[in-house]
């Protein structure tokens, strides 16, 4: 378990600067400015779809001429250029109009992933995550936390950190590729890091073989990591546009060090949700404990057993005061929410 810094952020994603709502047919749009850090800001731009699904993607900005490209890749930028125009002018307010510096690895590959539980915000796990992926061979890289609809199996909530370009994922979004993506596929079954050119991509005029190597995404090594609920997983997909031979074998050589950098960014994830959680929920660690009783199989009588009370007393008291704080109707639902939200596993 990742032991925060105290001072971390309520919810790790920074400060909002500047946040428009824009309603676009059936779709809703969110973009919002997020101030990470005294120098630090990230772009995150949020979908939501028709049918519930939500896409938020999340960019460093270093410099106003990156809200441009974004601005320009978004395939309802002319919808929204209101919006961007306003988070533009909050951001050169915010920024004082200065590029921010973009240091260098300081230390090993390793010491910048021990830093990430550290992390305060969003945008410092971007500055790490693109400093480590360069110097592991990738030359962009995009971190998705992906969380499953536990009847359908689909995925119905995908955030992206990125260090791509931007048209990419726009691109990619846009045309509900995440529908159809073996990358994704893969890292639902699995927990070992893979090449792309390993899986079976349906035909050689796949959009991951000829759209995605467009935008420089020739090489890809996708590491998946599965956060233990059942519900929820994460892939980091390392990328490179180099020749095939060097471009695979120095992803492949680097694997077990983006594996880690995979993980402990999913640990600063959990972490971060279990620290909201029980801030909300004020839960005891004796309520803790039913809960992981319940969710584990266990019975009233196991729990009365376990609380030296009677069955009677935790029908009657134990798990209505579980269900009053979490506001759920039942204990399996506490429970269930219990383990969505990183509070027990």
């Amino acid at each position: 378990m990742v032991t925060l810094a105290t001072d971390r952020a309520a919810d790790g994603l920074g400060e909002v600067v500047y946040e428009g709502v824009n309603r676009l047919g059936r779709d809703e749009v969110t973009l919002r400015l997020r101030r990470g850090g005294s120098d630090l800001f990230a772009l995150e731009r949020q979908l939501v779809r028709a049918g519930g699904v939500t896409l938020t993607q999340v960019f460093l900005v270093d410099a106003e001429a990156e809200l441009h490209d974004f601005a320009s890749a978004d395939p309802y930028g002319d919808s929204l250029q209101g919006s961007y125009l306003a988070l533009r002018q909050r951001y050169l307010s915010e920024s004082g109009g200065r590029a921010a510096q973009r240091p260098g690895l300081a230390g090993n590959c390793l010491d910048q992933i021990g830093e990430i539980e550290h992390c305060r915000h969003e945008a410092e796990l971007l500055r790490i995550a693109r400093a480590v992926t360069q110097a592991l061979g990738a030359e962009q890289y995009i971190f998705s936390w992906l969380v499953l609809d536990e009847k359908s199996g689909d995925v119905i909530e995908h955030r992206y950190l990125a260090g791509c370009d931007p048209a990419w994922l726009n691109k990619y979004i846009d045309h509900v590729w995440y529908m159809n993506d073996p990358l994704l596929e893969y890292a639902k079954r699995n927990v070992t890091p893979v090449l792309s050119s390993r899986l079976d991509l349906y035909s050689d005029a796949h959009w991951l073989a000829t759209q995605a190597a467009a935008h420089g995404f020739r090489n890809n090594l996708v590491c998946p990591v599965h956060s233990g609920t059942g519900s929820v997983f994460v892939m980091l997909q390392a990328s490179n546009a180099k020749r095939t031979e060097a471009g695979e074998e120095v992803l492949w050589r680097n694997r077990r060090s983006l594996r880690l950098l995979t993980c402990e960014l999913l640990d600063w994830r959990l972490a971060g949700l279990r620290q909201q959680a029980a801030s909300q929920f004020s839960l005891s660690e004796q309520e803790l404990k039913v809960l992981r009783m319940v969710h584990d199989g266990g019975t009233a009588a196991n729990v009365a057993e376990a609380l030296g009370v009677s069955v009677k007393t935790v029908y009657g008291v134990v798990y209505p005061r579980i269900d009053n704080k979490m506001g759920t109707p039942n204990i399996n639902k506490a429970a269930a929410m219990a383990v969505s939200s990183g509070l027990i596993k």
